[in-house]
This record gives C-alpha cells, sequence and structure tokens, in this order.
C-alpha cells in the first residue's frame, strides 16, 4: 500500500485595528469557498480601510476561488474599502493569467512606499 500526502488549502484570518489580513495557503478550492466568502463578503467591522490579501502560500486554486476574489474586490470598492493582494504564488498568478484576471486583482505593491523608517542602534547588554 502506498501512502498519497493530499495537501489542502487553509484560510486565515488577522483581524486589525483597521483592516483585515486574509492569508491564503495550500490547494484552494471547494472545501474553503465558505470560509473564504465569510472572510471577504460580510461586512466588516467599522473603521476596517483595507482588506489584505496574502496568497503567497497558493499551492493550486480553482475558478470558483479566482470568482470570490474578484467579487471581493468589487465588494471592497462598493463599500469605501481598499482591496489588495499582498504576496501571491506562482500558482496563483499562473490561474490569474489562464482567466485574463492579471490586472483585475490590484496588489499592495502598486500603493505608493512609506519612506523607510529609520535604522535603530543596536542595543548593548552591559556586562557585570
Amino acid at each position: 500500500m502506498t501512502a498519497m500526502a493530499v495537501e489542502t488549502g487553509h484560510v486565515g484570518c488577522a483581524r486589525l485595528d483597521d483592516g483585515v489580513l486574509v492569508q491564503l495557503t495550500g490547494e484552494l478550492g471547494g472545501e474553503q469557498l465558505a470560509e473564504l466568502r465569510m472572510l471577504l463578503l460580510t461586512p466588516l467591522a467599522p473603521g476596517c480601510r483595507d482588506v489584505v490579501v496574502d496568497a503567497g502560500g497558493v499551492t493550486a486554486v480553482d475558478a470558483a476561488t479566482l470568482a470570490v476574489l474578484v467579487a471581493a474586490r468589487q465588494w471592497a470598492e462598493d463599500h469605501d474599502v481598499r482591496f489588495r493582494l499582498s504576496r501571491t504564488s506562482a500558482a496563483l498568478e499562473l490561474a490569474l493569467r489562464e482567466h485574463g484576471l492579471s490586472e483585475g486583482l490590484p496588489r499592495l505593491a502598486e500603493l505608493p512606499r512609506a519612506p523607510r523608517a529609520p535604522r535603530l542602534p543596536r542595543q548593548r547588554r552591559l556586562v557585570d
């Protein structure tokens, strides 16, 4: 008998003061759609201005998942919320290209960059 590892997808969420970070990993499809819809297509907390999707760990994605991402972008625009992808895996980029959506989902990198933070001096420990 041969064991076969099946990688299933995962949808995680971190709620921040002014936004939501949704993290996507693994193979995304039907099993994750309900959770993804709930996170991206339901009312956000007051003061929430940003929805950021980190999809850097996605290994496979189906058309229904892409449809949820496109709907989430539209929903965010309709509610004066910014929607951005922060990282995208090669698998997601390929799926976006194959479905003609490469330009349809804005990237976090497209925002103007903030100035670099000043470099802090190293902390030194006192030795007794």
